[in-house]
């Protein structure tokens, strides 16, 4: 076994270009973006194409599931259309982040289609203060036609509050006290949902790559939060980033002790994209997915047959997940066939570590290596 650490220039994930492959910061980034707010919506928000990204807390009864979005997101939608706004396309936050391929897909949509404004609605609840409870934040800002899909400091119209229908009130009279251009005369009376990408560009092969035993596996680190213009942060925004840049050092620790468990040669790498890794010498580089179970199965095109249901292959035995349970799933990417290996065996888990110490079992037992 071969273990090389690459020394290359870092890039933070949330400023790439549409030509990489890199692992994203993710939806947590959305707090650390330091909007410029006003008190007024913006100009053209009746007139230009809206999509709306939502977050939500874990289920109540669940915590391994989602809240159910998509019926929060239908009541919105039904005041965003008597407002007037166009908000043409809904998504789940976590989605657009949950793989670097999926993400520059969905981005790449939102531009043909001619988006003008993102609309960030954040469901949170507090089990502490029984005051926050249930707590709403809309945001309003530019799409930027970018990965990230909203830039740092960009303007922003943002309300906030407990109440969901006292905010969507105050957000209606806003719009009608700034009496704006209305010209979205064709909004659809439901909301749109839209949770798949097609990311596999190569051959979809349900094994492990047999040339992983001559060529090294292309392992990306994970990703720090780096801001654009860090002179600009307060402080409050600069501590939550501390801490989440600490956790990501945890993060690529713990990544190196499981990858020291692959019988076979890798190396750990924070320049990963396809180009990169080709123009190195090197074919393989292992992506991972970070969504619910039933999600990634339609974005890896495995044959969705309506399972509640879903077993992964442990070290441990078989393990049963709900199918919209948030998990994690590697697999393995030639990046100048674009095929993908999604592994014999279906072995996501509920955290990242479980799901590559799965990976490696799996990948070592089909192969026949130790």
């Amino acid at each position: 076994m071969l273990r090389i650490i690459i020394h290359g220039t870092f890039f933070g994930l949330l400023v790439l270009s549409f030509s990489t492959n890199a692992q994203m910061v993710g939806a947590e980034a959305m707090r650390f973006k330091n909007f410029t707010l006003h008190n007024a919506p913006p100009k053209y928000l009746l007139s230009k194409k809206s999509a709306v990204f939502i977050s939500t807390p874990p289920d109540s009864k669940d915590h391994r599931l989602r809240e159910d979005w998509k019926e929060f997101a239908k009541e919105i939608h039904g005041s965003f259309k008597k407002m007037g706004i166009d908000a043409v396309a809904y998504y789940y936050i976590d989605d657009l982040f949950s793989n670097s391929d999926v993400n520059e897909s969905l981005a790449k949509d939102l531009i043909k289609r001619q988006f003008k404004y993102v609309i960030l609605v954040e469901h949170t609840r507090s089990s502490i203060n029984p005051d926050l409870e249930n707590y709403y934040v809309i945001t309003v800002t530019p799409f930027n036609k970018e990965l990230t899909f909203v830039d740092e400091g960009a303007n922003a119209w943002r309300i906030e509050g407990p109440s969901l229908n006292t905010l969507l009130v105050k957000m209606s009279k806003d719009i009608q006290r700034k009496e704006m251009k209305f010209s979205n005369y064709l909004i659809p009376d439901e909301p749109e949902f839209f949770t798949d990408a097609a990311i596999i560009k190569g051959r979809r092969i349900p094994t492990y790559a047999m040339d992983l035993k001559v060529e090294p596996l292309i392992v990306p680190k994970f990703q720090k939060y780096i801001p654009k213009d860090s002179s600009q942060i307060n402080v409050t925004t600069r501590a939550k980033i501390k801490k989440f840049n600490d956790e990501i050092d945890r993060k690529n620790q713990r990544l190196e002790q499981i990858m020291s468990t692959y019988p076979l040669k890798y190396e750990i790498s924070d320049n990963f994209s396809d180009s990169e890794v080709y123009n190195r010498g090197g074919q393989f580089v292992l992506l991972h997915f970070n969504t619910t179970g039933d999600h990634i199965k339609a974005f890896m095109d495995y044959e969705i047959d309506g399972d509640e249901i879903l077993e992964s292959k442990t070290a441990m035995g078989k393990v049963s997940l709900p199918a919209e349970a948030e998990v994690t799933k590697f697999y393995v990417k030639h990046v100048f066939t674009k095929d993908v290996y999604t592994g014999l065996n279906w072995d996501a888990a509920l955290t990242w570590e479980e799901a590559l110490e799965n990976f490696v079992f799996n990948m070592k037992d089909i192969l026949d290596i130790n």
